[in-house]
């Protein structure tokens, strides 16, 4: 197990290089002068230009200006923003925001959707085995960003049940996009467990375990149920880490300032110091998230060895 997680953060270095790059490409491969696009309609002295240009690198081709920005990174510098402001400054306010929601959107998704899968699996071809599937292929059929405006106008404007935008209620404002945000994940893991547990029912050691004597809520809950687990925590672990790139969408819907939306912003003012030092933040936690889930492996499933 050792030398399989040396392995496992050696590989952090390639991941994290090649997302940083194509990221500080494609900002770099932006049309337009973010010094000019700085300046607005205000006249600025080329003096100004040329020491902005210069203090940002600007004017270096890409791969200098990627290796310098990559050697400040590496001792913790994630730059500076146009208007003078460090990125992790940033990063460390807009980031609780970000951690909330996706917190509250994992949560709801694997505690709703892991108890449908079961109910489901549970009362097969019954009503509720019919309702799971029917309304988990609506879901995943419904993009989030048409989910989205349908769940704030519903049950935000018509039945204010919850807050539409921003985050003045504490957790309660995270609870409507979270749901909207875990919603697709949401059906795909009931519909995974639903039928990783039917085939571990199936299975001969259910069986066994079932002639032994065992009581139905054992030989579910003890035997079946922690196999039927593995896909899911392997999709659960992927997921979370491709959540974040969904914040951007739902910040932006219910206005929550977070770390999706200063991407989003970001983008458009072509400050790429800020878009490649949080997307470096979303790297390092999908792949710490990856490195998670394969060990866990090894405690759902003993028969996995690495070595």
């Amino acid at each position: 197990m050792r030398g399989y997680l040396i392995r496992r953060l050696l590989q952090f270095i390639p991941v994290v290089i090649g997302a940083t790059f194509i990221i500080f490409a494609l900002v770099f491969a932006i049309p337009g002068d973010p010094i000019r696009a700085l300046s607005g309609d205000r006249p600025m002295s080329e003096a100004v230009q040329a020491t902005l240009r210069d203090r940002y690198n600007l004017d270096d081709p890409l791969l200098i200006q990627y290796g310098k920005y990559m050697l400040a990174l590496v001792q913790g510098d994630f730059g500076m923003t146009f208007t003078g402001r460090p990125v992790s400054d940033i990063i460390g306010q807009r980031a609780p925001v970000t951690a909330q929601l996706a917190l509250t959107a994992f949560v709801i998704q694997a505690v709703i959707g892991g108890i449908a899968g079961i109910l489901a699996a549970l009362r097969r071809q019954g009503f509720l085995d019919s309702l799971v599937q029917v309304s988990t292929t609506v879901l995943v059929a419904i993009p989030t960003l048409v989910l989205a405006m349908i769940g704030q106008v519903v049950f935000g404007l018509h039945l204010g049940w919850f807050p539409i935008a921003g985050t003045g209620q504490g957790w309660y404002s995270y609870v409507l996009p979270g749901a909207m945000l875990a919603s697709t994940s949401m059906a795909l893991i009931a519909r995974l467990l639903r039928t990783s547990l039917l085939e571990n029912l199936r299975a001969d050691y259910v069986r066994t375990a079932t002639a032994k004597g065992l009581s139905r809520s054992r030989v579910v809950g003890r035997h079946a149920l922690r196999n039927s687990m593995i896909p899911v925590v392997t999709f659960l672990g992927a997921d979370l880490g491709a959540m974040l790139s969904g914040t951007v969408i739902i910040e932006g819907i219910f206005n929550l300032p977070g770390l999706g939306g200063e991407v989003f912003r970001a983008i458009g003012a072509q400050e790429g110091t800020v878009v490649v030092g949080i997307v470096t933040l979303f790297v390092l936690i999908f792949v710490t998230l990856s490195l998670i889930v394969d060990v866990l492996y090894a405690y759902l499933d003993p028969r996995i060895r690495y070595d």
